[in-house]
C-alpha cells in the first residue's frame, strides 16, 4: 500500500506495522527508563482494544479519552478508531462539570481515563449514567486497567471502515460560547494528514508537547509519524520541556505561538545574565543539537519572534487552519517558508476564495459538520458548500494573509469596520506586554494591556509611548483612543485563548 492510497486510519496503522515491525514508534520516560512501543506492538494492541469495544456492545461506540498524552492514551485512541468506533478526546484541563457535559453531548459510553481522575470518576457515575465502562490508562487496585483489557483480549481482526465514517470528535476551545463537537472522519484526517509532500522521515524524531485533544497535535505528531514511520516521543511536563529535548533529541517540535514566546523570554533572561554568549549558543543549550525545525500554528505569530529564532538558528515555520479542517488549511516548509507577512501556502487538496473579505474553503479535510447540531453546522457553510473559516484576509500566489477575524471586527457608528487583530499585532515584540486586547468602548478605540510583572512600574509609560507610535503609523480612523491597564491576566480558555467575550473593559483607564 502506497501512502497515496491510504484511506483510513487503519491503512495507516497496518502499513507502519507492516513496513517497520520492529521499529520504535513511541518512547516515554517511565521512572529512569525510557519506555517504547513499536509499530508492530501497536497495531495488535489496537486490534486487542478493538476486540474488548466488541464486547461492550453492539453498532458504533463513542469512547472518550481523558489524561495526558502517553503510550497508553495514544494506544487507547488508535484501539478505538482502528476498527471504525469514535474516540473522543476530551481537555483534561476543563472544569469537571465540562468534562461531564462533554461527554454527555458526545453520547459517549466508554470512557479510558488518567488515574488522577478517579475521584472524578466516582461522581461521574450518577451525572453520566449512559458510560458503561471506565478503563484506568495506568494499573490500579479495584479498577479495570488498560493492562488488562491488553492481557485478556486476542487481536481483532481488521473489519472494513468506511473513509467517510466519523472517527474522531474534537471539541473546540469556545472562545465567544460553548463548545461544539467537531466530527473528524478518517478521510479528513488522513487527507490532512498526507496533503503536504516530503515534509518528514521514518529518520524523524518528534518530541510531541501539544496535547492530542489538538487537532494540530493529533494530525500532526500522532498521525504524521504514523505516515512516514518517525518515532514519536512524549513530553510528559512543558516544565520539563528542555531536559526532554536533552533526553530524546528531536529532530522536529510542535508548538504554539505562546510556547515559543515564553521560551524566548527564558533564553533572553539568561542572556541578559550572561550577555556574551551567542545567540546560536544559547539556543543549542536549550533545544540540542539535533532539533532542525518547529512548526508554529494555532495562533498568530510575529515577525520578530521568527527572526529572534532565527538567530538561534532554529528555524521557526508557520501554518494556518483550524480544528474543522483537521486542522491545516496552509503550510510552510524549509524550501518554502513564509515570508514574513502571510501565514503559508494553501495545501494540496486545498480550495480556498474569498467572500465579503472572509476566507473560504473547500477541502477533503473539511469535517462532517458539528455533532447532534445541525444549526451550528449549516451556519458555518455557504448555499454552495464552502466553510466560513471566520477569518479575515486575501490569498496571493497561493499564499494566504490574515487581517482579523469576522466575528471580533469593531464597527463603529460610522459605518468603519476596524480588526482588532490588526490592531494588536502592532504590540509584538514588545517585551514589557504580556497580553492585550482591543475593542470598542464608547465608540472609541480602546487598547487594554495586561504588562509583564516586572515591568509594572513602568508600564504606563512604555505603554503610552507605544500606542503614540503606532497612532501615528495608521489611519485616523484606527487610532487608539482609550488604554486601559490590567493588573491581572485575561480570561482564557485552556488553550490560552483571551475569551473576548467575558473579558474588558476591567482594566484601569489611563
Amino acid at each position: 500500500m502506497k501512502t497515496n492510497e491510504l484511506k483510513t486510519i487503519q491503512d495507516m496503522v497496518v502499513l507502519s506495522a507492516r513496513e517497520r515491525p520492529g521499529k520504535a514508534w513511541l518512547k516515554e520516560k517511565s521512572g529512569k527508563e525510557i519506555a517504547e512501543k513499536t509499530f508492530g506492538q501497536m497495531m495488535e494492541d489496537t486490534l486487542r482494544i478493538s476486540n474488548w469495544l466488541k464486547g461492550q456492545g453492539g453498532g458504533v461506540i463513542h469512547a472518550a479519552l481523558l489524561g495526558s498524552s502517553s503510550i497508553a492514551y495514544i494506544t487507547a485512541l488508535l484501539g478505538c478508531v482502528v476498527n471504525g468506533h469514535v474516540a473522543v478526546p476530551i481537555d483534561p484541563q476543563l472544569s469537571a462539570e465540562e468534562i461531564m457535559d462533554n461527554l454527555n453531548r458526545a453520547d459517549v459510553t466508554e470512557l479510558f481515563y488518567d488515574k488522577r481522575f478517579q475521584p472524578l470518576v466516582e461522581s461521574m457515575k450518577s451525572t453520566c449514567p449512559q458510560i458503561r465502562s471506565y478503563v484506568c490508562l495506568s494499573p490500579g487496585e479495584g479498577v479495570c486497567s488498560l493492562d488488562e483489557i491488553l492481557r485478556d483480549n486476542e487481536p481483532a481482526e481488521l473489519v472494513p471502515v468506511d473513509p467517510h465514517q466519523c472517527a474522531c470528535i474534537l471539541y473546540t476551545s469556545g472562545t465567544t460560547g460553548k463548545s461544539k463537537g467537531v466530527m473528524l472522519s478518517h478521510a479528513n484526517l488522513v487527507d490532512n494528514a498526507t496533503c503536504c509532500d516530503n515534509e518528514g522521515s521514518e529518520n524523524d524524531i518528534l518530541l510531541t508537547v501539544l496535547p492530542i485533544h489538538h487537532a494540530y497535535c493529533l494530525t500532526c505528531d500522532v498521525l504524521l509519524s504514523l505516515r512516514y514511520g518517525a518515532t514519536l516521543c512524549i513530553n510528559d511536563s512543558l516544565i520539563r520541556l528542555v531536559p526532554n529535548i536533552s533526553l530524546f533529541k528531536p529532530t522536529k517540535i510542535l508548538m504554539v505561538p505562546l510556547m515559543v514566546e515564553t521560551i524566548y523570554r527564558r533564553i533572553m533572561a539568561e542572556k541578559k545574565k550572561n550577555p556574551l554568549l551567542p545567540m546560536k549558543l544559547i539556543g543549542r543549550k536549550v533545544f540540542g543539537k539535533d532539533l532542525g525545525v518547529i512548526f508554529c500554528g494555532g495562533a498568530y505569530l510575529s515577525p520578530e519572534l521568527t527572526k529572534a529564532y532565527e538567530k538561534m538558528g532554529i528555524p521557526l515555520l508557520q501554518g494556518y487552519g483550524m480544528t474543522e479542517c483537521s486542522p491545516r488549511i496552509a503550510s510552510s516548509s524549509q524550501a518554502d517558508p513564509t515570508t514574513g507577512e502571510d501565514v503559508g501556502r494553501v495545501v494540496k487538496n486545498c480550495r480556498v476564495k474569498i467572500e465579503d473579505g472572509e476566507i473560504l474553503v473547500k477541502s477533503p479535510s473539511v469535517m462532517l459538520g458539528y455533532y447532534k447540531n445541525e444549526a451550528a453546522t449549516k451556519e458555518m457553510f455557504t448555499e454552495d458548500g464552502w466553510l466560513k473559516t471566520g477569518d479575515l484576509g486575501y490569498e496571493k500566489d497561493q499564499r494566504i494573509y490574515i487581517t482579523g477575524r469576522r466575528k471580533n471586527l469593531i464597527i463603529l457608528s460610522n459605518g468603519e469596520n476596524i480588526s482588532p487583530e490588526e490592531l494588536e499585532n502592532r504590540f509584538a515584540g514588545s517585551e514589557w506586554m504580556s497580553e492585550i486586547m482591543v475593542y470598542s468602548e464608547n465608540e472609541q478605540i480602546t487598547a487594554e494591556v495586561y504588562p509583564f510583572p516586572e515591568y509594572a512600574a513602568k508600564a504606563e509609560t512604555l505603554f503610552r509611548k507605544k500606542v503614540e507610535e503606532i497612532n501615528k503609523s495608521v489611519p485616523p480612523v484606527k487610532r487608539i483612543l482609550r488604554l486601559r491597564l490590567r493588573d491581572t491576566e485575561f480570561e482564557k480558555t485552556t488553550s490560552r485563548k483571551v475569551k473576548r467575550s467575558q473579558s474588558g473593559p476591567k482594566g484601569r483607564l489611563l
